[in-house]
């Protein structure tokens, strides 16, 4: 007589207790969350690398000569501003370009033509119609954006017809570039307090979105200790207030 022995098979039931359980489900949120940032992290590259960087200007002043322009140009490079290789501002007469103001963001150069001197000095570039001196350049970063004014001296007369581009250019080789009409009669007193103040919210406002997420690998510069700074004059006053031996 043949007896079939039979193993009986215990029940499924989950034995892991609560604490596994709740791991479990954080260790599962914390992977959703890390491949959500990645996705968007690689969405905003493969944007930058189809689309190029974002731009916007403006000219206004006296178009006649011996006048004043006043050129600004607003860039914003998804990655962050370093991204940036140069900015472009033209002036177009009838259609055509005439003169093109260039600014190479890495050497920090402004030029036109084979003219060429670096932002903050005192030097100047020349053209057919405008006149540029490195001190009369105002640089602005934060973040995405990158920010440039500046003002030319007219050498002869624009025509109130007359249109600026304004282009910028990235690492990759993308361009983008907008076309605006001169603004005749407007911000002919060159660079004011009030132009550089604008020029700095534009920049931080800017680039603040991408700005936390794309940190400039630069060092920043020390702060001022406002502590150290009271307890060195406290110490002074306690020593000139103590008699000489």
């Amino acid at each position: 007589m043949h007896l079939e022995s039979r193993v009986a098979t215990p029940l499924c039931r989950d034995e892991d207790g609560p604490a596994v359980r709740w791991e479990r489900r954080v260790r599962t949120a914390a992977v959703l969350m890390g491949s959500a940032i990645v996705l968007g992290v690689a969405g905003l590259s493969a944007r930058a690398a189809t689309e190029g960087p974002r731009v916007d200007g403006s000219a206004s002043g006296e178009l006649a000569q011996g006048g004043r322009l006043v050129l600004r140009i607003d860039a914003v490079e998804v990655g962050g501003w370093l991204g940036l290789h140069r900015l472009d501002l033209t002036l177009l007469v009838g259609g055509q370009a005439v003169e093109t103001i260039t600014y190479d963001v890495e050497p920090q150069r402004l030029g036109i033509g084979e003219q060429e001197v670096f932002a903050g000095t005192g030097g100047l570039v020349t053209g057919s119609y405008l006149q540029l001196s490195g001190a009369q350049v105002v640089v602005t970063t934060g973040g995405a954006n990158l920010s440039l004014t500046a003002t030319a001296t007219v050498l002869r007369s624009i025509p109130s017809d007359a249109r600026f581009r304004f282009a910028a250019m990235d690492d990759a080789g993308l361009t983008s570039s907008v076309t605006h009409p001169l603004q005749a009669g407007k911000g002919g007193g060159g660079v004011s307090w009030g132009t550089v103040i604008a020029t700095v919210c534009v920049a931080l406002l800017g680039g603040a979105f991408l700005g936390n997420l794309f940190a400039s690998s630069r060092r920043p510069l020390p702060r001022l200790s406002v502590y150290s700074s009271i307890q060195r004059r406290m110490d002074e006053e306690r020593r000139a207030q103590t008699p000489a031996p």
